[in-house]
């Protein structure tokens, strides 16, 4: 089914204040750690990743259960105006106390409106829509990330380091602006889910991802997926400076011949099929080819060789990306969403910070090449071992479904598959 005008107004405005609000984050962070690193300590650096990850696991439940209980569009508007303003109050109190405090509490604001967004995307586009929505979603994110490290770098070395957080404040008041130029609006309702006993839990989306029997092995795979990705990123500087002696020039383009693999990938997923069948195989596909593609990596002698394969390992993580999250919201009910995204983003967020930690000490024991060498074996062999179970699984309820004379899959309630 083909989106109709204001379905498809509300979806490119939904995708473009994301994608702006990301790019000013994206700003901001480069523009942190520029001012951070003259302290000297590699502390004061983990502590403002620290900062702006940690309340996105901590608060995550009680994001989740606010989100489906509030209207979308003024619990957006008003974390977006509260955003804002702490933006503005980190570009003016540059001290590392300020810093560190205000960052938690930017951070806490994206753990609800992170979940939030990505909840509203199915009310805007319809269920059958919905992969087209998040390619759109994924794309113009994926820009925002290439874009964001250089214009706030640019922007640090010409205007200094408080205009940048003035803009990300900036991006923020004009996407709480935008949010109520949406037509669409999510107001969840335990009325519409009376089956699901467990929708007033404020951990109902950690039991459902445990529960539904597709989405646990694809949970299960992304996690060491992400885990492996994460590993390498903290081991691409060494690898790329010290291993193939190139300059940090070199280092940059690694990121963006990556960003813009995603983005193509994002776009090119937008033309799968949305079946659950599919989308599981799209997921698997993904992690497979970037796993060897990172193990490659991992052999190549001169720098050089490396960006086609990123490009390649974007392509494949910007599909499974998008089919990622368009299972978790065919597969979850409306009533659940909000806690089902925030528990994916808590669950993801706490892989990134144990792989970032593991591997820093990883680092100290082997060489930057085996770590891309382990990280691409172990994403390959986790979607090989785990992909089996969950498209089995898929194909079951199908089948199930079928016979019972019914001719779509909807979303399970805990405990179905």
């Amino acid at each position: 089914m083909a989106l109709s005008d204001v379905q498809r107004r509300d979806v490119r405005l939904l995708a473009g204040l994301r994608g702006l609000t990301f790019l000013g984050d994206s700003v901001a962070l480069i523009t942190l750690y520029l001012r951070l690193a003259p302290v000297g300590h590699a502390w004061a650096i983990a502590a403002l990743s620290i900062a702006g990850t940690l309340p996105l696991v901590v608060l995550a439940p009680l994001a989740g259960q606010v989100i489906d209980r509030v209207p979308a569009k003024r619990l957006l508007t008003q974390l977006g105006l509260a955003e804002a303003a702490i933006c503005v109050g980190i570009g003016l109190w540059h001290g590392m106390t300020a810093t560190l405090l205000l960052m938690v509490a930017l951070s806490a604001g994206v753990a609800f409106s992170f979940p939030g967004y990505s909840a509203l995307v199915p009310t805007i586009a319809g269920e059958d829509n919905v992969i087209r929505a998040q390619s759109h979603m994924q794309a113009v994110q994926g820009v925002a990330a290439v874009l964001g490290p250089i214009i706030g770098g640019v922007l640090v070395g010409s205007t200094g380091q408080s205009w940048p957080l003035f803009l990300d404040a900036a991006c923020y008041a004009f996407a709480a602006f935008a949010t109520t130029r949406l037509h669409h609006d999510r107001r969840p309702s335990l009325a519409n889910a009376p089956e699901h006993r467990d929708a007033e839990k404020m951990m109902a989306g950690v039991t459902f991802l445990w529960n539904d029997r597709l989405l646990r092995p694809i949970v299960a795979t992304t996690l060491v997926f992400l885990f492996a990705l994460n590993m390498v990123n903290v081991g691409e500087v060494f690898f790329v400076t010290q291993t193939l002696h190139a300059s940090a020039i070199y280092y940059g383009l690694l990121g963006a011949s990556f960003g813009l693999g995603s983005v193509a990938g994002s776009l090119l997923a937008g033309r799968e099929r949305q079946g659950h069948v599919a989308l599981a195989r799209a997921i698997f596909a993904g992690i497979v080819v970037v796993g060897v593609t990172i193990g490659l990596v991992g052999l190549v002698t001169r720098v050089a060789y490396i960006y086609p394969l990123m490009v390649i390992a974007g392509v494949a993580a910007g599909v499974a990306q998008v089919a990622f999250a368009t299972l978790c919201t065919v597969r979850s009910p409306e009533i659940l969403r909000g806690r089902v995204f925030a528990a994916v983003g808590a669950i993801f967020t706490g892989d990134q910070i144990g792989a970032t930690a593991l591997g820093g000490l990883v680092l100290t024991l082997v060489a930057p090449r085996t770590v891309y060498q382990i990280s691409g074996i172990a994403a390959t062999v986790s979607a090989i071992s785990l992909g089996p179970l969950a498209l089995r699984a898929s194909a079951n309820a199908r089948a199930r479904e079928l016979a019972l004379g019914r001719t779509a899959l909807p979303g399970p309630a805990p405990g179905v598959e």
